[in-house]
């Protein structure tokens, strides 16, 4: 238990590093006068070049899976290398620099939590480790890492300003070099003689077609990430220019919505009581935060909005695997799930920055407002046709299912 302790809090630490670049970047394109056509390019890079580095990079997958350790140590050497060029020549950065900035350190991001991801399911495969237990681990680290990345930075660009955060940046990026050294401790000590050997039967043809469901929760998944994305591009607008509040104040609220967002995935078995229909409140919940303000308010709204997306993020998930019956349906549909998510969120910023221009950073509060308002209509329909779906599935499945005479 102690190992298991002291490794989520140095991983959480380690991960600090997107909340804290998150931040960082786009307060210090506001600062430095960058307009929100600026920021839009600067969260669509962040977004697409490690989809497309995932995507088109042929060996990526091989050194992965052969040395997922010393890619995760690695890539956070070249990000302390950039960060110590990053502060000799602070002078000049400016809003161009720092599109290279986020460029890479996305990349760097996206291969650290790849190779994380990659080592513990090579533990679990081998039975090394359970997969709860890796899982949970993970999840909690991650969510801990984002929340607390984003106060962190926050915290140090009230203080410092951007160098800070880069020597902060670098501290985080430091204990992750070292990391690797701590994860064969992890290994379960039990020799798992029991393991269930993998089976190798063909798996049933599905007679029903769960295409349409699917592409439902598809549909659902990418309004939910219109949300996401409307909450890193128009939070920061507002708070910046039309609230006037300081960065701190814009981390920890941000790291309010991110503590949320891991209270959603512990709630364990009281997820019974919670009902699948909660993503009406993020209507209420974006109203309020775009048209009151109040920074005690703004945090407890960004707190609730945190699980109520994540709760409505895992909802969706789970119809997506209740109704993924073969393997290769595994392989296709994740991919879907995950284009989905990525080309969503990267379009998303740009597309926001016309509006805002016409209308005015002023009623960014106002259009955020509107944005959770057509969210939350819109998952009420799609909830409503994955009801009917379900049922008419179950119908057919009742129909195929052999009868006993």
């Amino acid at each position: 238990m102690p190992i298991q302790f002291i490794f989520i809090v140095l991983l959480a630490l380690t991960l600090c590093g997107e909340g804290m670049l998150t931040v960082t970047l786009t307060w210090t394109i506001l600062d430095k006068g960058g307009s929100v056509t600026h920021l839009g390019i600067i969260l669509t890079l962040m977004s697409l070049l490690p989809f497309f580095m995932q995507k088109y990079s042929k060996n990526l997958k091989m050194w992965l899976t052969k040395s997922p350790l010393l890619i995760f140590s690695g890539v956070r050497c070249i990000g302390i290398i950039l960060i110590i060029i990053s502060l000799l020549n602070s002078e000049h950065i400016n809003v161009f620099t720092l599109y290279i900035f986020a460029g890479v350190f996305s990349i760097i991001l996206f291969l650290s939590t790849q190779s994380l991801e990659t080592y513990m399911s090579q533990m679990v495969l081998s039975g090394e480790i359970p997969a709860g237990k890796a899982s949970n681990m993970l999840q909690t680290a991650i969510q801990i890492g984002a929340f607390g990345g984003n106060a962190i930075a926050g915290f140090m660009m009230n203080v410092g300003g951007f160098n800070n955060v880069l020597y902060g940046l670098a501290f985080s990026l430091g204990i992750g070099v070292f990391l690797p050294l701590l994860m064969p401790l992890l290994k379960s000590k039990e020799v798992q003689q029991n393991k269930k050997p993998v089976s190798n039967h063909i798996e049933k043809i599905n007679p029903i077609d769960n295409s349409k469901i699917l592409w439902i929760t598809i549909t659902g998944i990418a309004v939910l990430t219109i949300q996401l994305a409307s909450f890193n591009f128009l939070v920061p607008i507002l708070f910046h220019d039309v609230y006037r509040w300081d960065p701190m104040q814009y981390g920890f609220v941000s790291a309010a919505a991110g503590l949320g967002a891991l209270l959603a995935t512990l709630v364990g078995k009281f997820e019974k009581f919670i009902p699948r229909s909660i993503f009406i409140l993020i209507a209420v919940f974006d109203i309020t935060l775009g048209l009151v303000h109040s920074w005690y308010l703004a945090i407890a709204v960004s707190f609730m909005l945190g699980f109520v997306f994540n709760r409505s993020r895992i909802n969706q998930r789970t119809v997506m695997f209740d109704f993924i019956k073969t393997k290769e349906e595994t392989v296709i549909w994740s991919s879907r799930s995950t284009l989905a998510f990525q080309f969503t969120k990267a379009a998303l910023p740009l597309t926001l920055a016309l509006p805002i221009q016409w209308i005015g950073i002023m009623n960014a509060g106002h259009l955020f407002g509107v944005i959770g308002t057509i969210v939350a209509a819109t998952m009420m329909v799609i909830y409503l046709n994955e009801l009917n779906h379900r049922k008419k599935i179950e119908v057919l499945q009742q129909e195929v299912a052999p009868k006993s005479f």
